[in-house]
């Protein structure tokens, strides 16, 4: 599968986005949405704003960069107060801004929760003052934890009573052979939820119709690639056809002429793959894998941008 041969490099040298967006599915996810423009901020101060979003996030376990945005958190910074402070040789201006954090389902446009923490900032200038502030917000602060725990018990919640909904419209996608929007639907579904293996069940028989669909293109693209030569590449395609696939066969003897024609290490790892093939336990795990890359390309492939202002109304 041309996930985990890439995946299997990756562990060598880095890896790619799509890969790190692959490992979040699963987990319970928090899109952070920002504005491009709030009052009294500017584009440095609202970038370390961002970043304080996103530890709190994080710390209380669960992911920032949720693939298909179907939850969100947002917030809004308040500037209540200014005063300059006169004494020494230079003035101080102290400001007291109240942060507030909100999680929303964008589907429903329903608010989950919401916290809302006074801080305050000092420094030579108003601006400076606002950036202290926003150093001052205490990511670990507990208020924090019971305000994401709170939304993460109502997602959990939201995922049960649509569970049965979610499997009978990808099943309804599966038979118009729409396989990318199903497995993208069904991969919203996080491990918590008690639907998961059901939900997992129907990906894996949607995957392979999906490889029936694709195996001729593959195989056909397989045999474009070996015409100019590019043997490495030829063997990432063919690894891609799951042994369910009516083309497995064909892709295998394909393969087995050209082995000589790619180095020790290639070699290697294609052979590691065909390993695989063989443990039903990695091999499931294997289309598990490939079926959250498909659904983390389609997600990105719908270029569904959050807009800040349609959010918060």
């Amino acid at each position: 599968m041309k996930y985990i041969y890439f995946i299997l490099i990756a562990t060598l040298f880095s890896f790619t986005s799509k890969a790190q967006l692959t490992n979040e599915i699963g987990k319970i996810s928090l899109s952070v949405v920002m504005p491009e423009v709030m009052e009294n901020l500017d584009d440095s101060q609202l970038a370390k704003l961002d970043t304080k979003i996103s530890q709190i996030v994080t710390l209380s376990g669960l992911s920032d960069s949720g693939y298909d945005n179907n939850f969100v958190i947002y917030p809004k910074l308040a500037v209540n107060e200014t005063n300059v402070v006169e004494g020494g040789m230079q003035n101080i201006t102290v400001v007291n801004v109240e942060l507030s954090l909100f999680i929303k389902q964008v589907d429903s446009n329903i608010l989950f929760s919401s916290v809302s923490k006074k801080i305050s900032g000092s420094a030579s200038s108003k601006e400076l003052a606002i950036t202290n502030a926003i150093t001052k917000i205490a990511v670990n602060d507990p208020d924090y934890k019971i305000f994401i725990d709170k939304s993460k018990t109502k997602i959990i919640a939201y995922y049960e009573a649509k569970c049965a909904d979610i499997i009978k419209k990808s099943e309804n996608l599966i038979k118009k052979q729409q396989f990318e929007e199903a497995f993208g639907l069904l991969m919203s579904v996080p491990d918590a939820v008690s639907c998961h293996t059901q939900v997992q069940a129907t990906a894996l028989e949607a995957y392979k119709g999906f490889q029936k669909k694709n195996c001729t293109k593959q195989m056909q693209l397989a045999k474009n690639t070996i015409a100019t030569n590019n043997y490495v590449e030829t063997l990432n395609i063919l690894s891609d056809i799951d042994p369910a696939s009516p083309c497995y066969k064909e892709a295998q003897n394909l393969a087995k002429t050209i082995e000589t024609k790619v180095n020790a290490e290639e070699k290697k790892l294609w052979d590691f793959q065909m390993k695989q093939y063989n443990d039903s336990v990695g091999l499931e795990k294997q289309r598990i894998n490939a079926i959250k890359d498909i659904a983390v390309s389609y997600y990105k492939s719908q270029s569904n941008n959050l807009n800040y202002t349609l959010i918060v109304k």
